[in-house]
């Protein structure tokens, strides 16, 4: 890609958002390559783009990309629905998404089963429930991205959310014993108990935290004491803080969902095996979280 005529403090700008781009062009499309072309048109774009003339080049670039994304899917009409009617949409590509391995397999699967429960959705029923539901925009922001009044963005919204409450998967009955040492992971995480801790967690334990936006690196430490250790040191703010705990089993995972002040904190999911936690992975990125939500 050249990038030369794009002066640097605009490349710079664009290149900050460019992993929030592509989830959100993923998201729509479901389909890696074709997000990474829309991408690439919405970075050409941009190019051409006077930006002195963009007050918030966030919602510059996600109207450009959700448009460019709408536009694919209703000249392709045919295709993409007989693509988008397997049961599993095309994985992202690691190499084209950095946050689908920041946070492990667990954060991946999360999104291909939203992906799944989308294909039961319009193009723009689709645009529209993603930008409420998963990327927290306003109904004034989302009327003038895809050219519709708000009122209209609403009943299109309710209709997307009726179609996606009849696919989407459920919370399993957790099974005891897994239910037993996610409690004991979380008493000995509140109270600071490494020793406590270190009992549930197997040598080779490893932890995976994401960063708290799409575009951040991820934490990632291997052994029994370095992730008793960092799950002590972050285990206030990944626990909400005294805020409320949620138990639940979702996709064969025990998991650890947290609050504060009624809004998702952070999602702890354990991986165990011989009565031991093999790995735990955190997501603390609120559209990851948002994600995970509209799942439940």
């Amino acid at each position: 890609m050249q990038t030369e005529s794009v002066p640097a403090g605009k490349h710079e700008v664009f290149m900050a958002l460019r992993a929030y781009l592509y989830i959100v062009a993923y998201h729509i499309l479901a389909n890696s390559a074709d997000a990474e072309d829309m991408v690439q048109e919405c970075f050409l774009r941009w190019e051409k783009t006077d930006v002195s003339q963009v007050r918030v080049p966030k919602a510059f670039l996600t109207t450009t990309v959700t448009r460019l994304c709408l536009k694919h899917l209703q000249s392709a009409r045919v295709q993409r629905e007989e693509s988008f009617g397997s049961d599993v949409p095309q994985r992202l590509e690691p190499a084209q998404a950095e946050e689908a391995d920041a946070h492990g397999r667990l954060a991946e699967s999360l999104s291909e089963a939203l992906l799944v429960v989308l294909k039961a959705l319009s193009p723009l029923e689709r645009a529209v429930f993603l930008l409420r539901e998963v990327f927290d925009c306003e109904y004034e922001e989302i009327a003038g991205i895809v050219d519709k009044s708000e009122e209209n963005c609403r009943q299109i919204l309710r209709r997307a959310r009726d179609a996606v409450a009849t696919r989407r998967p459920r919370y399993e009955v957790m099974p005891r014993q897994a239910e037993q040492i996610l409690n004991r992971f979380l008493q000995a995480a509140a109270e600071g108990n490494s020793a406590g801790l270190m009992e549930v967690l197997s040598e080779d334990a490893t932890l995976v935290c994401d960063g708290s936006d799409v575009g951040q690196s991820a934490i990632s430490v291997e052994g029994m004491r370095p992730v008793a250790d960092l799950v002590l040191q972050r285990a206030s703010r990944w626990l909400g803080d005294a805020g409320s705990i949620q138990l639940v089993y979702f996709k064969a995972c025990p998991a650890i969902l947290a609050y504060r002040d009624g809004l998702p904190v952070s999602s702890i999911f354990l991986s165990t095996r011989d009565a031991e936690i093999q790995s735990v992975r955190v997501i603390t990125c609120p559209v990851r979280l948002r994600t995970l939500l509209v799942l439940s």
